[in-house]
């Protein structure tokens, strides 16, 4: 059962009740108290060595960093800062009675925002985020322009001038032309982030790493002066970020940015603690400012009641939300700092430590179904860098451990259980963290909302060595190949991020020479050009259909094969990039095939190239996009002979550079079509190169071959973020065809990367016919290499055949290897028979014609399926992959770690994971409908009801298994609602994911199987699921 409990152990309100309680308790603060904390509870003998004995962490307590204003806050230069006067820090950020603002005009999604009132939108050239150069501590009060160097505001704000000159500001804005300038509330923020801030964090370290208690003094009087200042939900209403304590208000600085800050606070309080006592400067200086202050205790107390239970509150009270993590690990954070759960006796302080498990456990901490926030791989749904928030989930459980050890018996293990041992949390660290870097660790896989596109100036490798592998929850595959200096690697994304995501099916990345060699668009150079920039289709290296920038980004998709046990390795992955008859997208293009197959090539240690074919089926016009990282030097194109457009952009001659126009549909569009200009175009030869000079000192270059299947032509443009559109400028080649409604294409491409001179020769498409029915035209080139020549076979199914001079291939991949004109090597991908002269390769039939092998059994503990059919495979070893088809959204894929095979026609694998991919409880029956838990959140669900119907085209968990662990509980899933889009805001919500089944199951019949508060999960396979295995041979000549 699901623990549902209407008060807690200890006779407290439940959650429901905090908000109104919690916050006449606040109200009644009152002095003469002792502060609850008496010992150090956070800081680890473990950590203070490292602050004492680490070269680097001191010096970065003691020296500081650039100090970017930024969620991170960076670190003050405290041996510097220990010499100003306590009275600087408290001056130099004004009283939060003053609106704080992130940009000039408090328009961080306006469009466009306001700019300096000397030059306008020039200063976002500089940085389009935070161009303003504001220097608290050299320039107090003031921001200066990043262009001129004029300083705003025109009055002395610091010494009581509110008026003098034409660019006064009071602290509510300076109006200008009917525009409002916010210099003091921009300054203010800065000050916070910038200054106040990293001196909390460094003054704590500072002592942890010295034992000066000059730095604890320090820290104590920059703690007192962020409590002085911190709003709450009683009188201080008035002092949040955003005006007026509500939800999303933020505190002193945003809803986001305060979680972070809170921790950083709960370090410094917890690392000087000890050192207040006996601080009678730091009681003097207090009670100056503070006059019921008048003792040490005080001074805790005033920290510990006015900044830190404020905290807790906001965060039940949403007034902060940060990405899903943080708030989790700032809240256990503030928990075990405390460690006050009352004392016997004693009237108990509100909020404590037992609000703060609440919270994490049964309010919107969500703990006991943390497991919803994570893939079966450890994935998550955001961007490869916002992914990091999910990691509060395991340090919050870090951070529980250690709050049992201090609590006791007052902390019910019961009712708090220990949630580190979940399967998904423990493999985000030990295979989605790892997985997702390349290049032995040096590279971040770049998915959604992460990185630029830019190349290094110098390589970059690192020494952890991983295999080829695949996220088959995150939905990315990966290609490694490769040592040292000489490490590569080849990436096809064949997921569907829901937070910080970008419009990317199946792009493909690749590695090598020290470098992301085709980086992704980047983290957005604006919010307010992203729609129209890095969000898009056409931004990514993947193929558009018709123009048509609503994808169906979110649905994860199915990799189809995977071969990776020798030089050649080859994968390839599908997915449904548009929807369409659906309530979200009636007349989005009827897309039938969406896939793309690429192969990472060996030729030597040192030598490589990947082959990349996309296959689409449905609408009228195809275009594959690609674009190299930035270099001022042009590419250059061999193959075809360019004609450049008069004028316009992409858009049409018409459209002018990022000004709206209306498409041929009559539609008005603000893309990146109008912000792709110098466009030319022509058609293909039979091979087509474009190569682009990065313009290293090693003379890297990479150059893509692309091998038309049918009437194409290239366009080339250029463009970089609309923000700044003169500089960083990338080139783009288009390869383009359009035809009749049903257009099948086939987007061929040979990629490789050099230094200096080419390895590769000449690119050549061989003839080639098909035997028999195929959609696609068979793919035949000779690619010659050092010593030889590489032939690439490629049909477009397992049962495709094609013949050509002398080789035939059936099957849907295959490489002849020949070297001083002999074939020396047969590699068959996914099919049943490669041949070349006298060599040949042939597999059996994959199975009998009565069906494929299916899952008879099911231990979730052991993970293991028992598997019964015909021919099943004898080999199958631990890193095989298992297909499993469980006729929902997509077919799934596992790794095998062990295989037994009892008889000829059953096999016993165990898996890497339950296939556990959601949980929750019965909160209550409909027909067919299962209601979810009111604190239960499942972020990756996608159906939603749009008036009066179900669009079903977003439905993750279709094809899932929903189970009790009580015996005959097995119910096929149809979807979990969630929203019509997805964004950061709702993936906080919980509530809404009730859970659709495939059989719309009388309520009555559904209470019966399951009770109401029944803890169930979705595993993603279960009995009767077919599955099938991969195939590839290798025959070496002798």
């Amino acid at each position: 059962m699901f623990p549902h409990c209407p008060d807690t152990p200890d006779g407290s309100p439940p959650m429901r009740l905090l908000c109104c309680v919690l916050a006449i308790v606040l109200a009644a603060g009152s002095f003469g108290d002792h502060p609850v904390k008496t010992t150090q509870t956070l800081t680890t003998p473990e950590m203070a060595a490292g602050y004492r004995e680490s070269a680097s962490l001191r010096g970065l307590a003691l020296k500081g960093d650039g100090r970017p204003f930024c969620a991170a806050v960076g670190h003050g230069p405290a041996e510097d800062w220990v010499n100003k006067p306590d009275e600087w820090f408290w001056a130099v950020m004004p009283s939060t009675e003053l609106m704080r603002t992130h940009t000039i005009g408090n328009d961080p999604f306006g469009n466009p925002k306001l700019g300096c009132p000397v030059h306008a939108q020039q200063i976002y050239g500089v940085n389009a985020y935070y161009p303003w150069i504001v220097d608290p501590v050299n320039l107090p009060y003031k921001i200066k322009c990043p262009i001129g160097g004029e300083v705003y505001p025109s009055n002395d704000f610091a010494a009581g001038d509110m008026t003098t000159g034409p660019y006064a500001d009071d602290g509510s804005g300076c109006l200008i032309d009917g525009k409002r300038y916010y210099f003091i509330g921009l300054y203010s923020h800065y000050a916070y982030n910038t200054v106040l801030h990293p001196a909390i964090k460094s003054f704590g370290h500072a002592y942890l790493a010295t034992g000066d208690r000059r730095y604890a003094h320090k820290a104590a009087v920059c703690l007192l002066k962020e409590a002085f200042e911190y709003p709450n939900s009683t009188d201080r209403r008035n002092r949040t970020y955003i005006p007026g304590y509500a939800a999303g208000s933020g505190m002193i600085t945003d809803v986001v940015w305060s979680s972070g800050l809170l921790v950083d606070s709960a370090h410094c309080y917890d690392e000087v603690f000890d050192a207040i006592e006996g601080d009678e400067e730091l009681v003097a200086f207090a009670h100056e400012r503070i006059p019921e202050i008048q003792t040490a205790a005080d001074v805790r107390v005033y920290i510990e009641d006015k900044l830190f239970r404020p905290g807790i509150q906001a965060i039940i009270d949403k007034r902060i939300q940060p990405n899903t993590g943080w708030a989790q690990e700032c809240m256990a954070n503030l928990a075990l700092l405390l460690t006050d759960f009352g004392g016997p006796g004693e009237p108990a302080k509100r909020p404590n430590s037992s609000d703060c498990l609440e919270w994490l456990y049964y309010g919107a901490g969500r703990l006991m179904t943390a497991g919803n926030q994570f893939y079966k791989d450890g994935g998550s749904y955001e961007s490869t860098g916002y992914n990091d928030a999910r990691a509060g989930f395991i340090r919050a459980a870090e951070l529980l451990a250690r709050l049992r050890e201090f609590s006791g018996d007052r902390m019910d293990a019961k009712r708090y259980p220990d949630i580190g041992q979940n399967e998904k949390m423990l493999r985000y660290e030990d295979t989605y963290k790892p997985a997702i870097r390349v290049l032995g660790g040096a590279q971040t896989i770049c998915v959604g909302d992460i990185g630029a596109p830019v190349i290094a100036a110098t390589p970059a490798t690192g020494s952890d060595i991983r295999p080829s592998e695949y996220l088959d929850g995150y939905g990315l595959g990966i290609l490694r190949s490769g040592e040292g200096i000489q490490q590569r690697a080849a990436t096809v994304f064949y997921g569907g991020v829901r937070g910080h995501a970008h419009y990317d099916p199946l792009f493909f990345g690749m590695y090598g020479f020290g470098r992301d060699l085709l980086p992704n668009i980047g983290y957005p150079q604006s919010w307010n050009y992203a729609s129209a920039w890095e969000w898009s289709l056409l931004t990514h290296n993947t193929v558009v259909v018709d123009r048509d920038e609503k994808p169906c980004s979110t649905v994860l998709g199915s990799l189809l094969v995977w071969s990776v046990d020798d030089d050649c390795q080859v994968m390839e992955a599908a997915k449904r990039p548009y929807r369409r008859n659906e309530p979200r997208g009636e007349a989005g293009p009827d897309v039938t095939d969406y896939r793309r197959m690429v192969a990472l090539i060996d030729i030597g240690p040192e030598q490589w190239y990947a082959v990349d074919i996309f296959r689409v089926a449905g609408g009228r016009d195809h275009l594959q996009s690609w674009h190299g990282g930035y270099t001022p030097t042009p590419v250059t194109i061999e193959g075809a002979t360019l004609t450049a457009q008069e004028k316009g952009t992409l858009a049409g001659e018409d459209a002018e550079y990022g000004q709206r126009y209306t498409d041929a549909s009559g539609r008005q569009r603000w893309d990146p079509y109008c912000h792709l200009h110098t466009v030319a175009r022509g058609s293909m030869s039979p091979v087509t190169s474009v190569d682009f000079d990065y313009n290293t000192a090693d003379a890297l270059h990479v150059r893509l071959s692309f091998v038309p299947m049918g009437e194409s032509e290239l366009i080339t443009a250029q463009g970089g973020a609309p923000i700044a559109p003169e500089q960083q400028v990338l080139q783009w080649a288009l390869p383009h065809r359009e035809g009749e409604e049903g257009l099948r294409s086939q987007f061929v491409t040979i990629a490789e990367a050099y230094t200096g001179e080419r390895f590769l020769g000449e690119i050549e498409r061989l003839p080639v016919r098909a035997v028999g029915a195929a959609d696609y035209e068979p793919i035949a080139l000779a690619v010659t290499v050092p010593g030889g020549r590489d032939i690439i076979l490629a049909n477009c199914s397992e049962s495709g055949r094609l013949e050509g001079d002398g080789f035939s291939l059936t099957g849907k991949f295959g490489l002849i290897r020949e070297r001083d004109g002999r074939p020396v090597t047969l590699k068959l991908v996914a099919g049943s028979e490669l041949t070349c002269g006298q060599m040949q390769v042939v597999r059996p039939a994959a199975g009998p014609s009565g069906g494929r092998p299916a899952i008879v059994a099911v231990d979730r503990e052991s993970r293991t399926i028992t598997i019964e059919g015909q021919n099943l495979p004898s080999d199958l070893v631990a890193g095989h992959r298992v297909i499993i088809d469980n006729h929902g959204e997509r077919l799934c894929s596992y790794t095998v770690t062990e295989a037994k095979q009892p008889a000829p026609d059953r096999l016993v694998l165990t898996l890497d994971s339950s296939g556990n991919i959601g949980e929750g409880f019965a909160a209550g029956f409909e027909d067919g409908v299962i209601l979810n838990g009111p604190e239960v959140n499942m972020p990756f669900a996608g159906l939603v009801e749009i008036d009066g119907r179900l669009d079903y085209s977003d439905c993750y968990y279709y094809g899932g298994h929903l189970e009790t662990g009580k015996p005959g509980v097995d119910l096929k899933v149809r979807g979990v609602i969630g929203f019509p889009y997805q964004a950061w805001g709702n993936l906080h919500i919980a509530g809404i994911n009730h859970v659709h089944l495939c059989e719309k199951l009388p309520a009555t019949t559904l209470e019966s199987l399951i009770e109401k508060d029944t803890y169930w999960t979705i595993y993603e396979y279960g009995v009767g699921d077919e599955v099938a295995f991969d195939y590839s041979v290798r025959l070496d000549a002798k």
